[in-house]
């Protein structure tokens, strides 16, 4: 029943709608028939859902691809090539004059009599041919003792040419030189005639030729690296030493890794020396084998020096000798690090090398090279912020044969001479060495040197080390306070020399018996100032024995006083 009324009611209620709209549509237009169906038995049903009580499963996971693979298609293009057209430079560069003057010639003028003349010729323009000429000249028409009786005089001239090709180079060198000196250190009362009249000193000019040709490799950073030279001198003076002299000198330098060096060093010399008592054939043969190793900071070397000379000695066993030659470094640090030697040698004396260390040499009895039994040495280096370095050191040597110079005075006034020198060797000496370098840079404004030796002799048959130095000290400045301004100064110092001079007290036999002279301390202090006022012209001045000491380096013998020299310098 109650859903009976509610369908009736339902039913009512469309109805009255309908016939609102049946009116309104009346109203509008024209009336139309409608049906409408009733269907009460319709049921609406939904369907049920199913509840799931298992557990989503794990999915495996993914794992990546182990083979790549592409197909790749080629598409060639025929496409012209590009056509480019090369041009030169258009930029002109303008290299700096400064660097292209082959010329300069430096003159000057100063006291006692001295004129300074100094000349250079460089070729530049040419590029696989180069040579270059010079000339200087210096004399002294007054000296210390007597004026003109003590002048001085050195010339040279000389040139050389080089040939450079890929690789090489062919060079060779040509060259003449001429020293005059006078012998004052004798007593100016041995040199009265039968009226008392002065005569003079002797003097003696030394003329000198040498010329050489070599060739050498270039690049010396490849595996392999060369040097040959030959060399010829002739050597004469005013009285009787003549000397000429053929050299040949070659080395060669493998190297097969970076860390290892081979090296073979070559040398050959003939020399004829003729004086009074004497005319010699003398030779000299060497090779030098080393091989060289360098791992970081650890550097050493290991050699051998095989020597052939034929020297006329008493008793001699052998022309031949055999000499190790080993050197080793080790630096820690930039700040320290050390250094050791101990090796031997042959040290090559020649007429003409003697009379370069002493010019008042005179005849001379027996040439005699200096035999280096061994030296062992060690010592420390470092260096700090790159501009202090320093080397300390110690060594101790064996020589046989080692030369030293003496005055020719006899009991003898016939013979007896105080201005000449002979030479006098000791059969076995020891020669203990201790030495130090220090060097300072400030930037480009300051540069310092310097240099300490102190030497200790053990002789057997000289007495003394007679003309050798038992200190020296050496310190070289050089200031360039204002651009174009260059200023040096250099001090040398020498002691503890002793000279071999004449007891007068006693007057038996013709040799002796001999004085110990010891000679005054030397003190050379030398300044030099060169300004430029332009890029072509400079004036300069120097001063030697500023300090103006009576220094005699060998006996009989005081150099000039304070000596000044000033002039001016061209380039073209």
């Amino acid at each position: 029943m109650k859903k009976l009324a509610k369908t009736i009611l339902f039913t009512g209620i469309i109805g009255l709608s309908s016939g609102a709209v049946l009116a309104q549509t009346q109203q509008r237009g024209e009336i139309t028939d409608q049906e409408f169906v009733i269907r009460k038995d319709r049921v609406l049903t939904v369907p049920v859902q199913p509840r799931l009580y298992q557990k989503l499963p794990t999915l495996p996971q993914p794992t990546g691809l182990q083979d790549f693979r592409y197909l790749v298609s080629q598409y060639p293009l025929n496409l012209k090539p590009m056509e480019l057209e090369a041009e030169p430079s258009q930029k002109v560069y303008t290299p700096d004059r400064l660097d292209l003057y082959p010329g300069y010639v430096r003159a000057g003028y100063g006291n006692f009599e001295s004129p300074l003349i100094e000349a250079r010729y460089m070729g530049t323009e040419v590029a696989d041919f180069n040579y270059a000429l010079q000339f200087n000249h210096q004399s002294f028409g007054k000296g210390p003792v007597l004026g003109e009786e003590s002048k001085e005089s050195h010339t040279d001239f000389g040139g050389d040419l080089s040939y450079f090709a890929e690789f090489f180079e062919v060079f060779g060198g040509l060259a003449w030189k001429q020293d005059s000196y006078q012998f004052y250190g004798e007593d100016p009362n041995s040199l009265l005639d039968e009226n008392d009249q002065f005569v003079g000193f002797g003097s003696n000019v030394q003329t000198t030729i040498e010329a050489k040709a070599g060739i050498r490799e270039l690049e010396k950073v490849g595996p392999f690296s060369y040097e040959g030279q030959l060399s010829f001198r002739n050597f004469k003076d005013s009285y009787m030493a003549r000397e000429n002299q053929l050299g040949v000198e070659a080395s060669g330098t493998f190297r097969p890794v970076e860390d290892w060096k081979g090296n073979v060093a070559l040398a050959y010399f003939t020399t004829d020396p003729e004086d009074v008592t004497y005319s010699l054939n003398r030779t000299y043969f060497a090779v030098r084998p080393s091989v060289s190793y360098q791992y970081e900071a650890f550097n050493f070397t290991a050699g051998l020096n095989l020597v052939s000379e034929n020297d006329s000695i008493q008793d001699k066993s052998s022309d031949f000798h055999i000499f190790p030659n080993l050197k080793a470094s080790y630096q820690f640090a930039e700040e320290f690090g050390f250094y050791g030697e101990f090796s031997g040698d042959v040290q090559r004396n020649t007429y003409y090398s003697f009379v370069q260390e002493n010019p008042y040499l005179g005849p001379s009895d027996q040439l005699l090279n200096t035999i280096n039994n061994y030296k062992i040495a060690g010592g420390i280096e470092g260096q700090f912020q790159e501009s202090v370095s320093y080397r300390a050191g110690v060594d101790v040597s064996r020589y046989n044969q080692l030369y030293f110079f003496v005055n020719n005075y006899t009991n003898n006034p016939l013979t007896s001479d105080s201005a000449h020198f002979s030479l006098v060797y000791d059969e076995k000496s020891t020669v203990f060495n201790i030495n130090a370098k220090v060097g300072f840079q400030f930037s480009d404004i300051y540069t310092m040197t310097s240099r300490l030796d102190l030497y200790q002799y053990d002789l057997s048959t000289q007495a003394e080390a007679w003309n050798r130095p038992i200190w020296e000290v050496r310190v070289n400045n050089q200031f360039t306070p204002i651009p174009r301004l260059l200023v040096q100064a250099n001090l040398n110092l020498m002691g503890g020399i002793k000279a071999r001079g004449y007891d007068l007290s006693d007057t038996v036999g013709d040799t002796g018996p001999f004085q110990v002279v010891k000679m005054k301390t030397l003190a050379d202090l030398q300044l030099k100032a060169d300004y430029g006022i332009t890029d072509r012209f400079s004036v300069f001045a120097e001063g030697n024995n500023i300090f103006n000491a009576r220094n005699a380096r060998w006996l009989n013998y005081p150099v000039r006083g304070i000596q000044l020299i000033g002039g001016a310098a061209f380039k073209f």
